[in-house]
């Protein structure tokens, strides 16, 4: 009869153990929620270059923590498991490494991720959503399912799938300057002071700070019957544009002999602003040189530019034959 009993115990702790074990392997199983991510980039208004990069989601643990970096090599969809909690979430297109002109800092805080440019000249196309207070619930949690196949947006109710629409946050200026005397113009670059210098991804909102920014006209368009005067222009990108402030222009221009420069100073200069089709908008700053290009010679020239009035008077001769 002990036998039996010991034997009885000996099998219900067996099956004891054996349940709390599965019960603990379940638990550290569904740790995570599977999260699918979308993104629409019709309304980003980037160049078709975009299409070549991906994209990178970053999720900020809002009570606290490091941040879970997310890389999209398919920038329209991916997938990601995330622990309970709440979230705060950035998308952005490529990646902080994969911009030639455009660094980031403040990557730790939801708040203070900023970009910014690494030179004077006009920086990369920037576009970006956020999502603040996501939560990953305790009955998300081991819902690893497959990614579904089809993309797009899908019905609100989905907790487990972040549909996000990125919009441009860096603005267009374009710059067009009338010329007399262009045609002696080898090229010509201008700088643009009260440029914001950075811009907050959570926020939107472009710096305070400002710097001087430098762009490259091009484009050069002679105006109908002259062959010395006419336009120049350029349209670059920046990081914010304050149209209240003051903003002063310097053109600087290498002339055709390789070695005469023409400079122009424009001061507090008068800003417009066209509204788009796709719902952003373009600034413009349309500028008339007061100065004239001096006239000079071709680097190298053969001699054969020489002005008409230094000819000699035609004289009619008998030639004999």
């Amino acid at each position: 009869m002990k036998q039996d009993t010991s034997f009885l115990l000996s099998v219900l702790l067996f099956f004891c153990l054996y349940f709390s074990s599965c019960e603990r392997r379940e638990l550290t199983y569904f740790s995570a929620a599977q999260i699918t991510i979308s993104a629409d980039w019709s309304r980003a208004g980037l160049n078709d270059q975009e299409q070549n990069y991906g994209a990178t989601a970053v999720f900020y643990p809002v009570c606290g923590g490091k941040p879970i970096l997310v890389l999209m090599g398919d920038r329209k969809e991916t997938v990601v498991r995330l622990g309970e909690g709440l979230y705060d979430v950035i998308l952005f297109n490529r990646s902080f490494d994969d911009f030639g002109e455009i660094a980031f800092r403040g990557e730790d805080r939801y708040r203070t991720l900023e970009a910014y440019g690494t030179t004077a000249e006009s920086p990369d196309e920037l576009a970006a959503d956020r999502m603040e207070r996501f939560e990953v619930t305790p009955g998300m949690l081991g819902n690893y399912a497959p990614a579904p196949k089809t993309r797009g947006l899908v019905a609100e109710d989905d907790s487990c799938h972040l549909c996000f629409t990125p919009e441009k946050l860096t603005k267009e200026i374009t710059a067009l300057i009338r010329i007399k005397g262009m045609n002696n113009i080898r090229t010509a670059t201008c700088t643009l002071s009260g440029v914001s210098e950075s811009i907050f991804l959570a926020s939107g909102q472009s710096s305070e700070k400002t710097l001087t920014q430098e762009f490259t006209l091009r484009n050069p368009v002679f105006l109908p019957g002259s062959l010395t005067e006419g336009t120049m222009s350029a349209t670059f990108s920046v990081f914010g544009f304050d149209e209240t402030i003051r903003h002063d222009l310097h053109l600087n221009a290498l002339l055709v002999d390789g070695k005469t420069r023409f400079e122009e100073s424009f001061d507090n200069v008068k800003i417009s602003r066209a509204d788009n089709i796709d719902g952003t908008f373009t600034i413009i700053i349309d500028l008339t040189c007061t100065k004239t290009i001096p006239n000079v010679k071709v680097e190298g020239g053969s001699g054969l530019d020489a002005d008409v009035d230094d000819w000699p008077d035609e004289e009619d001769t008998d030639v004999n034959i």
